[in-house]
């Protein structure tokens, strides 16, 4: 859009699964496991120069998937409903990048959803159930390039070869 302003997107459909033919017996229709109808994906980021070596950046996303089934043959009761997720990430840097301080936020809307499902579990009759990150978010402090600044060199050994 701009020289400091980009956007983005994505969006994928996949109509697979297995076939409804008689002979897939109780799979027959079925999606694959953790394979959604509909994903989607949209952001912008921001990466503007401030002046004196300082630089403001940010990239908020919003990402969306269509119900997934956690196993095959699929059950209703052991899947996970669309979820649409929000972040972010935006901070400053300075010194020319050596340097920055930047906050951050996964699932913003702090959305419960489950990440699996099923498993071993499922066997006996109890499945087990992963639940996804809840929102959480923090603060980042980054330096780079200090030790070239600083005069120190990484040296890296080959343990299996020393010569």
């Amino acid at each position: 859009v701009t020289p400091w302003l980009r956007l983005f997107g994505n969006v994928a459909y996949i109509d697979g699964g297995i076939d409804n033919k008689a002979q897939f017996a109780a799979f027959a229709g079925d999606r694959f496991r953790l394979q959604p109808e509909w994903q989607a994906a949209a952001g912008l980021t921001v990466n503007a120069d401030l002046g004196g070596g300082m630089r403001l950046f940010a990239t908020p996303t919003v990402t969306y998937r269509s119900k997934i089934f956690f196993e095959l043959p699929n059950n209703p009761l052991i899947s996970q409903d669309a979820v649409t997720l929000a972040k972010a990430r935006a901070g400053v840097s300075f010194a020319d990048e050596r340097f920055e301080i930047a906050g951050f936020v996964r699932n913003a809307t702090d959305e419960n959803y489950l990440l699996d499902a099923g498993n071993t579990g499922g066997a006996f009759g109890i499945p087990t159930f992963i639940p996804a990150e809840p929102r959480f978010y923090g603060v980042q402090a980054v330096a780079r390039h200090v030790a070239q600044q600083c005069g120190l060199q990484h040296v890296f050994i080959d343990i299996d070869n020393p010569a």
